[in-house]
C-alpha cells in the first residue's frame, strides 16, 4: 500500500495507490507499508533512489542501516509496535530523506506513525516539506515511546504496592508474574527502539540539510536529548522489572517451603501413633495389653497423646 502526502491549498492531501506517485514532484511524504515488488519499482522512480528489501532491513550493521545512496540519507530503526496488545514487538522502519521527499517503508504498522498521519491532516504546515515531517515524525515516535513507559511505569508501581505493601493479603504470584513478564517485555522492546532511534538521531544531525535548517535543527537536536533521557529512564524500569522479578520468585519459593513445612509437621506428628500401631500390630502371643479390658482406649488414647505432644512443641517453638 502506497499514501502519498503533499501541501495543496492549505491543506495536507492524501492519495493511495500507485498513481498518486504521478505528482511525485510535489509530494513530501510517501509512506509504503508492504510493498510489493511493482510498488517498490515505482517509488524507487518516482524518488530516484533505490529502497532497502526486507531483508536488507533486518541487518543489524550500523554501516546497513545508516548510509548515503544518490545523494539521500537512509535510516533505518526500530519502532515499538502493539504496546497494547498481549506481546509487544518492534518492527523495522526505514526512512529515505531527500531534498524533495521522504520516504517510510515499513512492514508492521507502528501507532505513533498512524497518529502522526492524523495530525498531519489537521495540521497542514508539517506536509510543507520532507524535513519538518521527518522532525514531525520522528517526535510523534518519542512521544509515543514516552507514553508506552510512562503506562509500564505505573503498572509497575502497582504491581510493587501489591506484592509489598498489602500486609496479610496474599498477593496472585501467577497473575503477578504474567503482568511483570508483560511489562518487562515493554520496556526491552521500548528500549531497542530508543537505541536505534538514539543513533539514527545522531546521524540526522550530522546531515548537511537538517544541519543548516534553523527551522528544524533544533528539534532535532531535542529529540535527540529526549531519547537519551528514555533510554536512562528504560534502564531505570528494566532493572525495577528484575527486582520485582527477583522477588517474586523468593515469594514463590517461600510459599513452596512453607508447604513442604507442613507436609514435614504433619509426618512428623503421625509418626509416634503409626510406631504405636505398629507395635500392637505385631502378632505375638504373649502381648499382655492385648488381654487387658482397657488395653484398646489406652491405646488410641497414647496415640493421640503423641500427636499432641509433637504440635504443642512446634507451636512453642514458631515454626507452625
Amino acid at each position: 500500500m502506497i499514501r502519498t502526502y503533499s501541501l495543496e491549498q492549505d491543506r495536507c492531501r492524501l492519495d493511495e495507490g500507485v498513481q498518486g506517485l504521478d505528482a511525485a514532484s510535489g509530494i513530501a511524504w510517501i509512506d509504503v507499508l508492504h510493498p510489493d515488488p511493482e510498488e517498490e519499482r515505482a517509488v524507487e522512480r518516482a524518488v530516484g533512489v533505490g529502497i532497502p528489501t526486507r531483508e536488507e532491513m533486518a541487518e543489524i550493521e550500523e554501516t546497513s542501516r545508516l548510509y548515503h545512496e544518490q545523494g539521500a540519507a537512509v535510516m533505518i530503526a526500530p519502532l515499538l509496535v502493539k504496546a497494547t496488545g498481549d506481546y509487544p514487538e518492534t518492527t523495522d522502519v526505514t526512512f529515505v530523506l531527500t531534498d524533495q521527499h521522504l520516504v517510510t517503508v515499513r512492514y508492521g504498522e507502528p501507532r505513533s506513525l498512524a497518529i502522526f498521519a492524523a495530525t498531519a491532516q489537521r495540521r497542514p504546515e508539517i506536509c510543507a516539506g520532507p524535513n519538518s515531517i521527518f522532525v514531525a515524525l520522528l517526535d510523534a515516535v518519542v512521544d509515543r515511546i514516552a507514553d508506552v513507559l510512562e503506562e509500564a511505569g505505573r503498572d509497575l508501581d502497582a504491581l510493587s504496592r501489591e506484592t509489598f505493601a498489602n500486609a496479610g493479603v496474599q498477593p496472585d504470584l501467577r497473575a503477578a508474574m504474567r503482568r511483570l513478564g508483560r511489562d518487562g517485555e515493554i520496556v526491552s522492546k521500548a528500549r531497542e527502539s530508543l537505541v536505534g532511534l538514539a543513533r539514527l538521531l545522531a546521524f540526522a544531525e550530522a546531515l548537511p540539510s537538517l544541519r543548516g535548517d534553523t527551522d528544524n535543527a533544533p528539534s532535532l537536536s531535542g529529540l535527540a536529548r529526549d531519547a537519551e533521557v528514555l533510554l536512562q529512564h528504560a534502564t531505570s524500569l528494566a532493572d525495577k522489572s528484575t527486582f520485582l522479578l527477583d522477588a517474586l520468585l523468593g515469594m514463590i519459593n517461600i510459599e513452596q517451603n512453607a508447604i513442604i513445612k507442613t507436609f514435614s509437621v504433619v509426618a512428623v506428628m503421625f509418626l509416634p501413633p503409626t510406631l504405636i500401631a505398629s507395635i500392637y500390630g505385631m502378632n505375638f502371643e504373649h502381648m499382655p495389653e492385648l488381654d487387658w479390658r482397657f488395653g484398646y482406649p489406652l491405646a488410641l488414647l497414647v496415640m493421640v497423646g503423641s500427636m499432641i505432644a509433637p504440635y504443642l512443641f512446634f507451636k512453642k517453638k514458631g515454626w507452625i
